[in-house]
């Protein structure tokens, strides 16, 4: 009854331990999510100042430089809010890292538990053959000869 208590309970222990690699699994892409938007951020950002800088020398208007101005308070507003997100996202990563390892130390104590109640079960079973083989032995040698 024990080593099916044991079972179940490991068998639990593995399903979470599914169930919390596939939670971090989705927090790590939308992690990778944001990170892909920031440096998209960050690159319109550059070109803008390029296409900026392009301007200047082949000469611009005031309402082009206003343009370009207001669209880069937008970018760095973008990439501000991007920036915050990643970091909740980076510290929601490791809560469920730290989930995960929790999970699997568990599963693991749990696994040893088993090896142990196994490896006892192992034991009596060749203590109880030993015993066996010694009492099959004692009563061959108790009979007298037959002659």
């Amino acid at each position: 009854m024990k080593k099916f208590r044991l079972q179940t309970a490991l068998k639990v222990r593995e399903r979470l331990e599914k169930l919390y690699q596939k939670a971090l699994a989705q927090e790590v892409q939308t992690y990778q999510k944001l990170l892909d938007q920031c440096q998209v951020l960050h690159e319109s950002q550059s070109e803008n100042r390029t296409a900026l800088d392009t301007s200047k020398q082949h000469g611009f208007t005031m309402p082009q430089l206003q343009v370009r101005d207001r669209f880069e308070q937008r970018l760095q507003y973008l990439i501000e809010i991007s920036e915050t997100q990643i970091q909740q996202q980076a510290q929601m990563v490791e809560v469920k890292q730290q989930e995960l390892i929790g999970a699997t130390q568990k599963k693991r104590i749990l696994e040893i538990l088993q090896e142990k109640q196994e490896r006892e079960e192992h034991e009596i079973e060749e203590r109880e053959a030993g015993m066996e083989a010694d009492e099959i032995a004692q009563n061959l040698w108790r009979r007298p000869p037959v002659t």
